[in-house]
């Protein structure tokens, strides 16, 4: 091999290591963990079945749906349209699984407990994930049902809350 060859061919090699050392080093793009406190209000409305078990406990399942307002945000949003579904008994308490959904189609999904569902009932839960954008969300909140009402009609009731102190943390990986 000539000297001619042998310098292109070195030329070559050390281009190609050149371009491989700085596809390697360059910095790649990611999202940058982000975590805060929120605050707000949700108001919901829905409907309860009740079930026959004793003339001592009330027992019955429930869905909920409303908005909640934040005067903070969550991944960069302050409004969320919530869905709960859950199951209460007089003598253990409330349990709901919850979903936010954003107008952008990302989801909060919350999982929560209280004792039973009433004007003054404090309610704690916990950010269990999401979707989207915000896949990896945990946290906690927890709020008080500052109004609560129960109407029944032809069998059904109709069941309806607001709370003006909802407040949480978040972490976002």
């Amino acid at each position: 091999m000539d000297c001619n060859q042998f310098s292109k061919k070195w030329s070559l090699l050390v281009s190609s290591l050149i371009v491989v050392l700085l596809a390697i080093s360059l910095p790649t793009v990611s999202k940058a963990a982000e975590s805060g406190e929120f605050n707000g209000t949700w108001v919901a409305n829905g409907s309860r079945v009740e079930f026959p078990f004793s003339a001592d406990r009330e027992i019955y399942t429930f869905e909920l749906s409303g908005n909640v307002s934040l005067k903070t945000t969550i991944g960069n949003k302050k409004h969320y349209w919530s869905e709960c579904v859950g199951f209460s008994d007089t003598a253990i308490g409330v349990i709901a699984r919850c979903v936010w959904n954003d107008l952008d189609g990302s989801e909060i999904y919350l999982s929560s407990k209280s004792k039973p569902l009433h004007e003054g009932a404090r309610v704690v839960g916990t950010i269990i994930g999401g979707s989207d954008r915000l896949t990896g969300i945990s946290g906690d909140l927890s709020f008080v049902w500052s109004s609560f009402a129960t109407q029944k009609d032809a069998g059904k009731s109709m069941i309806m809350g607001q709370t003006l102190d909802l407040s949480g943390h978040y972490r976002l990986p």
